[in-house]
């Protein structure tokens, strides 16, 4: 979710990605009344990327801010961050009435971070959080019952899990090119703000979305990883070249300069010591009160941290050297075979209007195999391969912790596989897509373009489903047997669970 609808001019927000509200709040009154008939407790795990402080607006500050962060925002700090999450929740009152609803009835809401709002660990974020859903449970139940409602929020760090039933994190951190170095933040809500400004541990995904991809506005690209990046200019150049001319053309300069930011010395070494030592210490902390010990410093170190900003600076830069080679290679060799193709008209014994004729079809030649060459390039179908770390650290994350499920919700695109516990059991990886617009321009899979995808488990059987708001009940998700391309993102995980408060009766 970014900013939301702005109510003053009832029209949304120009990055706004998240136009679903009543829809998620007619599925959270189904799972309250479903949960009533049943009798059971109800926990809400929401894994992580609700809040979207990547794709969204820069406020319109003064003159004594940079050029940088009036064009492109300015990093979060934990001030900033909060007045941003408060923002949000102000354009989706159907959010947070969704998740007032769910507690008023007695069950839980847990709130994990992804790399779109990894700031949701800080403590100003989570008061902001907590302020606009009691905000709304003042309408709904009596004041003293607000307290014992708000104490079935809780906004965790990292993972939530049950022993020997369910993993559930974002999953961002085995993805190469969206994973943090130093994910735990909570106890960086106190430093000095030049250590967030700093954006020191950057994974390239960020990067890319916030100096790049909000360029186009309203545009919605399929994942936020370098590799589509063929296929986004492919499509914007197809349908909408000036948008992409004139945002390469705007934004270069200001590339240049956040990699000069990136690149100081000084400012990024007291960032990198900050950053490091509060996430070792609360990575300690976590182990010793989850009571999963080393177990916890196996998982954490799955993560696939080597395609961050300043590392992917030589790649990229590389990737470019390459491009730029084979492209004037190939405009080498086209030239070379235009001038062998020329003197041999030439050595002909031939006469003026034969050899005229000969030249011109030479050069029509060579004009169709250069817009055919041309062509092909922008209207091939380039296929993403599927992110094969995020299933093998799902299989990792199996087997240290034995368990028969484990569930993240990174990437767009609803996935089931099968996996095996230690003993030879039968476990499962999946990922449960996103609520928002799925880019698919080219890819023909039998979906809708917007698919309301969560996990249900009940006992130790889990089940993908999807909400649809026309039936105002959960279906299952068609999923084909074969391999298809990896999307990004995040949804509602939803799991029962018999909790010791039981829910009050129905107000």
């Amino acid at each position: 979710m970014g900013r939301g609808k702005n109510y003053k001019t009832d029209r949304y927000y120009a990055l706004e990605a998240f136009f679903y509200d009543d829809d998620l709040l007619r599925f959270a009154r189904y799972l309250c009344t479903d949960a009533a008939k049943r009798e059971i407790g109800l926990t809400v795990v929401l894994n992580g990327d609700i809040f979207d402080l990547l794709r969204i607006e820069p406020e319109k500050v003064t003159s004594s801010k940079s050029v940088l962060d009036r064009r492109f925002g300015a990093p979060h700090t934990p001030t900033l961050a909060a007045r941003t999450i408060a923002q949000i929740l102000q354009g989706h009152r159907g959010f947070v009435q969704a998740i007032a609803e769910i507690l008023r009835c007695g069950h839980e809401v847990i709130i994990l971070p992804g790399n779109h709002d990894i700031e949701v660990q800080w403590a100003p974020v989570q008061n902001e959080i907590r302020h606009a859903i009691a905000s709304v449970l003042h309408e709904l139940m009596p004041p003293l019952e607000i307290e014992w409602a708000l104490s079935g929020l809780k906004i965790d760090s990292w993972f939530y899990y049950e022993p020997g039933r369910i993993w559930i994190e974002h999953g961002c951190q085995y993805d190469p090119e969206n994973a943090y170095h130093y994910y735990l933040r909570g106890d960086l809500s106190n430093v000095d703000d030049t250590v967030h400004e700093a954006e020191h541990d950057m994974p390239l995904g960020n990067f890319f979305q916030k100096y790049l991809y909000n360029g186009f506005g309203h545009v919605t690209f399929i994942v936020p990883t370098s590799k589509s990046n063929p296929r986004y200019i492919k499509w914007l150049l197809l349908n909408q070249p000036s948008l992409f001319l004139n945002v390469m053309a705007s934004h270069l300069p200001f590339a240049l300069q956040v990699l000069r930011r990136l690149a100081k010395t000084t400012v990024t070494q007291s960032a990198k010591h900050h950053l490091q030592s509060q996430h070792e210490k609360s990575l300690r902390q976590l182990a010793n009160t989850s009571g999963l010990g080393n177990r916890l410093l196996a998982i954490e170190k799955l993560k696939a941290v080597n395609a961050d900003v300043l590392r992917a600076i030589r790649s990229l830069s590389w990737q470019f050297v390459m491009g730029f080679a084979t492209f004037g290679l190939v405009v080498l060799s086209g030239l070379g075979l235009w001038f062998v193709g020329l003197m041999a008209i030439n050595a002909l014994n031939a006469g003026f209007i034969l050899k005229t004729v000969l030249f011109m079809a030479l050069n029509l030649f060579m004009l169709i195999t250069a817009a055919g060459a041309l062509a092909y390039s922008l209207l091939k179908n380039s296929r993403i391969t599927p992110v094969k770390p995020i299933q093998r650290a799902a299989q990792r994350i199996i087997d240290i912790l034995d368990v028969p499920i484990v569930t993240f919700g990174h990437t767009h695109e609803e996935t089931a596989t099968r996996l095996q516990r230690p003993h030879g059991e039968t476990a499962w990886y999946y990922n449960t897509g996103t609520w928002i617009a799925v880019f698919t321009h080219d890819v023909l899979i039998p979906r809708e373009r917007v698919q309301y995808t969560f996990l249900r488990v009940r006992g130790n059987e889990p089940e993908l489903l999807h909400w649809s708001p026309d039936r105002g009940e959960p279906l299952p998700v068609i999923l084909l047997d074969e391999k298809t391309m990896e999307n990004w993102g995040q949804v509602p995980v939803v799991s029962d669970k018999a909790t010791a408060r039981a829910p009050p009766k129905p107000r």
